[in-house]
Formats: structure tokens, C-alpha cells, sequence
């Protein structure tokens, strides 16, 4: 019998044989992760995944499908500190989009909007949605959007996320956002 990931591997390949549009897929692996999240098994598959291992686990990385090019990465983190306070910093996923699923805790995810204020040649960040994903929740973020993720609560959670595209692998920013500006360009 197929392990819970593997089967989530399989089902997330097929949505992506199946569909170009990144918001269908994501809208896709979305659903998936829902079932993923509720096995009562998860984290030993995790804990046998990691093997001993802390920090970012790579579940599963596959080179032949994904978005807007070959290659996606299933992972999570393991033993972040508790009680941590601040969190990412506001980033995008440059081309590629990412859907994040809590086993485990809570997140709280804020999404960021470019507005102008008065000086019409200089944009700002500006806060927008912000809502708290409980275990079993699921939220994706589409190419381009910004976001920053922040742990609640004193116990680590526990959070998959799915990259549509390996991120090493797609040109991507963070922002500054005490001094509104781009901090830094990956990929």
C-alpha cells in the first residue's frame, strides 16, 4: 500500500498532466493537501522522511513535473524553536506558486498589495488580507503575490508546502518592509 505522501506525489503529478493554469492547479493540490493533512499517520511518515534530521525536510522533489517549468518539492521544517516570535519576511514566488497546508498549529499569513501614496513614482507595500491557518487548512499563493509567514502559538507547527516549481530554480524577492524596499533577489 502507497504511503500517505506517495499517494499526495501521485495525485499532485496527475493535476499537473492534467492542467497548464496555475490557479487550477494550485486550486488542485489544494484539495489534495486537505486529504494529505488529515492522515492520522502524517508525521511518522514525516519522522521516517527526516530520518533524525532537522531544519527543511524535501519530502519529495520531482524533476519532471511542475510550474511554469519541470520541477516541484514537497517539504516541511522540523523543530523550529517554540514560542518563536517575527517570521519570514514578505516574499513572492517569483513565476511559481506555493500551497502551504498546517498538520499541526497555527500560521498566520499576511498578503502585501503595491499602493502609491502621494509620490506617484514610488509605489509602497501595503498590508492587505490577512487571515490564521489552523490545522487542516490549506491557502496557496499565486505567481507574483506577496506574502509573509508568521508561526502562532508557544508549539512549532507543523506546515507542507508545496512548491509548483523548485524555487532554487525561479527568480524571487524579499522585501524590506521598514524601508518599503526589495531586500533581497533569489533564484
Amino acid at each position: 500500500m502507497a504511503s500517505g505522501i506517495d499517494s499526495f506525489v501521485d495525485a499532485v503529478r496527475n493535476v499537473f498532466a492534467n492542467s497548464e493554469d496555475a490557479r487550477a492547479q494550485a486550486r488542485g493540490i489544494a484539495g489534495e493537501l486537505k486529504v494529505l493533512l488529515a492522515r492520522p499517520d502524517l508525521m511518522q511518515e514525516i519522522a521516517a522522511k527526516a530520518d533524525g534530521r532537522t531544519g527543511r525536510i524535501d519530502l519529495h522533489i520531482d524533476d519532471e513535473f511542475g510550474h511554469p517549468g519541470p520541477g516541484f518539492c514537497l517539504m516541511t521544517s522540523i523543530s523550529r524553536p517554540a514560542g518563536r516570535t517575527g517570521g519570514a519576511r514578505a516574499h513572492d514566488h517569483g513565476a511559481s506558486y506555493v500551497v502551504y497546508g498546517v498538520h499541526k498549529g497555527a500560521i498566520e499569513q499576511t498578503k502585501y498589495t503595491w499602493a502609491y501614496e502621494g509620490d506617484l513614482t514610488a509605489p509602497v507595500l501595503k498590508p492587505g488580507d490577512c487571515f490564521v491557518q489552523n490545522a487542516g487548512e490549506v491557502a496557496f499563493f499565486l505567481p507574483g503575490e506577496i506574502h509573509r509567514t508568521t508561526a502562532l502559538g508557544e508549539d512549532a507547527p507543523v506546515v507542507l508546502r508545496l512548491e509548483g516549481q523548485l524555487l532554487d530554480r525561479v527568480s524571487r524577492h524579499t522585501y524590506d518592509l521598514e524601508n518599503n524596499d526589495e531586500a533581497r533577489l533569489y533564484g
